[in-house]
């Protein structure tokens, strides 16, 4: 088998579902918030593509802002019709951006903050970016998957390389918002589909074949294949898939859903 071989990986049906929710969420807060600029920083990917989880933002309408995005993966941006609403900026110090003051209704990030040294000095400058709201997506540790993700790094050997754990409990990332001076105006759990996150396998293969360096990014980056592209394109998503996303957007708020949730969410207001 060719090295090129070797490198291609195709996100997983519980990725896909992942990406499923996020387009629906960001469809329902750009209507109900009125949104139009937004900044997703930074932008590489948590074992998947990176630099498509904005493009449910892009679809409802918004110009989209990636931050250190990885550009090999932005050309699916275009082949959603949504190119033009796209910009991107590499080599920011995510401290210290460099952009005016307000500039987007809304800066987010989905699960990679929590690899960051300073998540306080970020979450200001997430604040102060933008002129109205901040929503940090993360992973929930408060589900059954959670020990077992431990367990399976223990058993290989695999360092930890999934960002600071304690910033995964929904009540630590709600006291941070408190702290940075923001008030906080919705939380939820999401992706809630019914089975552990992680599996098991699917972690291990990615760690054995990919390794991780220091920041939590992949030695060698897998060639990623993302199916949601496709359904996004044909709007002919598995029916699973819409049962489950209306489940999951209806009983999104609060905690209730949180022992089962793959991820929670915490929007604040400046």
């Amino acid at each position: 088998m060719t090295n090129h071989e070797m490198r291609k990986e195709t996100e997983v049906f519980g990725v896909t579902y992942d990406r499923y929710v996020l387009l629906q969420l960001h469809r329902i807060l750009t209507q109900s918030l009125g949104l139009k600029t937004v900044v997703e920083m930074p932008s590489h990917g948590a074992k998947a593509a990176g630099s498509l989880y904005s493009i449910g933002f892009g679809l409802a309408g918004c110009d989209v802002t990636l931050v250190n995005p990885e550009v090999e993966m932005l050309s699916a941006w275009k082949g959603l019709g949504i190119g033009d609403r796209l910009h991107f900026k590499s080599d920011v110090d995510v401290y210290r951006t460099g952009f005016e003051t307000g500039t987007f209704d809304l800066a987010w990030n989905f699960v990679t903050w929590t690899e960051l040294s300073h998540p306080d000095r970020y979450l200001k400058e997430m604040k102060r970016i933008s002129s109205k709201y901040v929503i940090l997506v993360t992973c929930n540790n408060f589900q059954p998957g959670y020990p077992w993700h431990r367990f399976l790094h223990l058993i290989f050997g695999f360092p930890w390389t999934h960002g600071q754990v304690e910033y995964n409990h929904i009540t630590r990332v709600k006291n941070l918002f408190r702290q940075s001076g923001m008030k906080i105006i919705e939380y939820g759990a999401i992706d809630t589909p019914g089975w552990p996150d992680p599996s098991g396998p699917r972690d291990v293969r990615l760690h054995r074949r990919f390794g991780s360096a220091g920041h939590n990014q992949y030695l060698e980056k897998p060639e990623w294949k993302v199916p949601i592209i496709e359904y996004v394109k044909t709007g002919n998503f598995p029916d699973w898939m819409r049962m489950l996303g209306k489940w999951d957007m209806l009983f999104r708020k609060g905690v209730f859903k949180l022992p089962m949730s793959h991820l929670f969410y915490v929007m604040g207001k400046n």
